[in-house]
């Protein structure tokens, strides 16, 4: 299963206007999201709604995922809800060591089993928002096949750090988090700093163009605004797959003339360079890909 997260937009499930906006269609994914934007006395109809809306924004395109509350009790229910063929995963939120994997894991494997849904088909996007969580952090994003991301709860996590959710701050965080993620062979999503101002948008390309640099592959927004700006900050720009093109072709040549290594505009590329190359034509494809329909 391919996913391509370079957008996931925040909407909360019980809340039709936001669910039915055909603004958000442009998102690569949409989180119905069952936990902070949804107060306690709006829980179970927030509950009762994901599936009739998870199948609404399953019909424009984006993928569907559902975020639930971290609270056991809460989350079960939420777990039995949502799970679903329209469901493509689940963002679990404050994990903080591998037995909060397991028990959701557990969770959604009962429930896909009672569903008549394939046992493993349902993914986790894993949410980092303690310092215990980030301690943990690389035996949580191997502690279950079912993880496809991880990412870090800038907020939270630096309510809990004691630190203002800056750049700077968060620095160390995210660097792990990449490292982490490369390590388990998931997919590192998240913006370097908090992406909560949605009123400069200017300064939001700029850190979502920062944060592509540092091994991210996308980020969660909150406001239809960001969309477009997170899936052009992830996505190729058209000189690097000219350059990634290049580099394909000039390695043809190098093997052919039995040669491993060969220059390029005055730089040596090699192996690591060649497969970066790939990995920049695999993605623009994928992409391609999606855009014609042809990816879910």
């Amino acid at each position: 299963m391919t996913l391509l997260w370079r957008s996931l937009q925040y909407v909360p499930a019980h809340v039709e206007k936001y669910v039915g906006s055909p603004r958000i269609r442009e998102a690569d994914a949409v989180i119905l999201d069952l936990q902070d934007s949804v107060p306690a006395e709006a829980k179970t109809a927030a509950r009762d709604a994901v599936a009739g809306a998870a199948t609404a924004v399953a019909a424009d395109g984006p993928d569907v995922l559902v975020r639930i509350n971290d609270r056991p009790d809460l989350a079960a229910l939420d777990v039995e809800a949502s799970v679903g063929a329209e469901v493509r995963a689940l963002v679990v939120p404050n994990v903080r060591d591998v037995a909060d994997v397991a028990r959701v894991e557990r969770l959604v494997a009962e429930a896909e089993a009672r569903k008549g849904l394939t046992v493993g088909a349902t993914r986790l996007l894993i949410l980092i928002e303690s310092a215990e969580g980030l301690l943990q952090m690389t035996a949580i994003a191997r502690a279950s096949r079912r993880i496809a991301a991880i990412n870090l709860g800038n907020e939270d996590l630096a309510l809990d750090l004691g630190v203002e959710p800056t750049e700077e701050a968060l620095a160390v965080s995210r660097q792990l988090l990449v490292i982490a993620a490369a390590a388990a062979g998931v997919t590192p999503l998240g913006l370097l700093a908090s992406g909560a101002d949605f009123s400069d948008l200017d300064a939001y390309r700029a850190l979502a163009e920062r944060s592509r640099r540092m091994g991210f592959c996308g980020a969660s927004c909150i406001h239809p605004s960001q969309i477009a700006i997170l899936n052009a900050a992830f996505s190729p720009t058209e000189p690097e797959v000219a350059w990634a093109r290049r580099v394909i072709g000039g390695a043809a040549a190098a093997e052919a003339s039995g040669r491993g290594a060969f220059a390029l505009d005055g730089r040596m590329i090699d192996a690591p360079v060649v497969a970066r190359a790939a990995g920049v034509l695999a993605r623009q494809e994928a992409l391609s890909t999606r855009r014609r329909g042809g990816l879910r």
